[in-house]
């Protein structure tokens, strides 16, 4: 039986192999008992083992004498979102998130809506190792209450953020592939608010996912030929739990998820200037956005915990992840798909431009995104062979991985949270560059399987 993946990401599973009920119970039972039986948020995505999971999260926090407020299918982030509108003790995400439908997890948030730093993941931890969970007697269980309202208190704090009725002067005309998944639920009435005329597809929430759930541009073939059809001025793609989005152009073609956030970026720094935070496998071009306004940007190992640690610390006026992940403060302090929808939307608007015109006004890279098997694979191990294969680099950095960094390129090798792979990412001006960047670390990988087999 293999075992649940557990990082700042959350903990997750495939179900009925290495996510069972019972040892999943231990990790609710312990996060009831981290908040002290204080009240706690509830929502999740669509997967078909949504209702296994929300009830077994459901009796284990009610047994701690929780206040549970249920908002059923909703976006990470709304859950996020709900836990500070409602003054929250934490806040359950049900959702695997980027991981393929037989997977689930769940995604812990703190009192501040946002996820759990390193010492209070090791916390929740122990407390389930040892099994001395709070319990309530039968007067002081908790209970569920239903809530109806988190979507829409979340869509209206982002109309908040951006110039409305600028967006609602245009008329935009977006298409939208919502992945069978709670994308939809937000995206429609954020569509609305916004004035936007909507082709939404892929949006019924009873069906597996549509297409596989990384709204990469290899998945993305149908949006792109909709967005074309439709002679849209924009196309968006979520994952499940909403929180990566990913851009198809209006020519139909599909920019990547890496311009997501520094498109984003770019529309907020033309109003106000402020440092910026991303993580070290984010590309390079927010580098260059940072260098063009004057602003300090700063890079964190990967995972939203830590860019949103150091997004508070510096007080940064955005920030996210190259995955798709707007982070913007004045919304939610987490990667949030609609914020992102709104800013860019915003920005198309503001310039009076198309998407097309404010993607070519960012410096552009090629990004390489590939991985491997990280079974029976010596960590400490690939990290020497990558150090000493890299060691013309003009900086290695090893607070993730170990990355590479050159004058105008990098190469990035670092273990999953999330699957238990080694993610190679490397970005360079040309493809060709970006790809022998890349190969040069499969050969790393193959010396360090080399040396651990001898």
């Amino acid at each position: 039986m293999s075992e649940p993946m557990i990082s700042v990401a959350g903990i997750r599973g495939i179900v009925g192999e290495s996510l069972l009920p019972e040892s999943f119970l231990r990790y609710i039972l312990a996060f009831a008992s981290l908040v002290e039986g204080g009240a706690v948020v509830v929502g999740g995505d669509t997967r078909l083992s949504r209702e296994m999971m929300r009830h077994l999260a459901f009796a284990g926090l009610a047994s701690a004498g929780c206040e549970i407020h249920d908002i059923g299918l909703a976006p990470t982030p709304t859950v996020g979102f709900m836990v500070r509108e409602l003054g929250a003790r934490g806040g359950i995400a049900i959702t695997a998130s980027h991981n393929p439908a037989q997977w689930n997890a769940y995604k812990f948030f703190d009192s501040d809506g946002m996820f759990p730093g390193k010492q209070a993941n090791a916390q929740l931890l122990e407390i389930a190792a040892g099994g001395a969970f709070l319990r309530a007697d039968y007067r002081h269980l908790g209970r569920v209450t239903p809530r109806a309202d988190a979507i829409g208190r979340h869509v209206a704090r982002v109309c908040e953020a951006v110039n409305t009725a600028q967006i609602r002067a245009r008329r935009f005309r977006v298409t939208a592939d919502c992945c069978n998944s709670v994308g939809g639920l937000i995206l429609k009435p954020l569509f609305e608010q916004l004035g936007c005329e909507a082709e939404m597809f892929f949006t019924d929430i009873d069906r597996e996912f549509q297409r596989p759930p990384e709204p990469l541009p290899e998945n993305l073939d149908e949006l792109c030929g909709r967005v074309r059809a439709a002679g849209a001025d924009i196309g968006f793609a979520v994952d499940p739990d909403a929180d990566r989005l990913a851009i198809v152009d209006n020519t139909g073609r599909p920019i990547g998820e890496e311009r997501t956030v520094a498109l984003a970026a770019a529309a907020v720094l033309n109003r106000v200037r402020g440092p910026l935070v991303v993580n070290l496998s984010t590309t390079r071009a927010m580098d260059d956005l940072a260098r063009r306004h004057g602003v300090q940007i700063f890079r964190t190992p990967i995972g939203e915990a830590n860019v949103v640690q150091r997004i508070r610390a510096s007080n940064a006026v955005i920030g996210g992840e190259g995955n798709g992940g707007v982070i913007y403060p004045p919304v939610h302090c987490g990667r949030d798909a609609a914020t992102g929808v709104a800013l860019i939307l915003g920005a198309m608007a503001a310039g009076n431009a198309t998407i097309a015109e404010l993607n070519t006004q960012i410096p552009d890279y090629v990004m390489i995104k590939t991985k491997f098997d990280a079974a029976g694979m010596d960590m400490a191990m690939l990290a020497r062979m990558m150090s000493n294969e890299f060691s013309d680099a003009v900086e290695i950095i090893t607070t993730d991985g170990v990355k590479a960094v050159y004058a105008d390129s990098w190469v990035h090798a670092r273990a999953s949270g999330t699957e238990p792979v080694v993610r190679v990412f490397a970005e360079a001006p040309t493809r060709q560059a970006a790809e022998a960047l890349a190969a040069r670390a499969q050969k790393a990988r193959g010396c360090a399987d080399a040396d651990d087999a001898m």
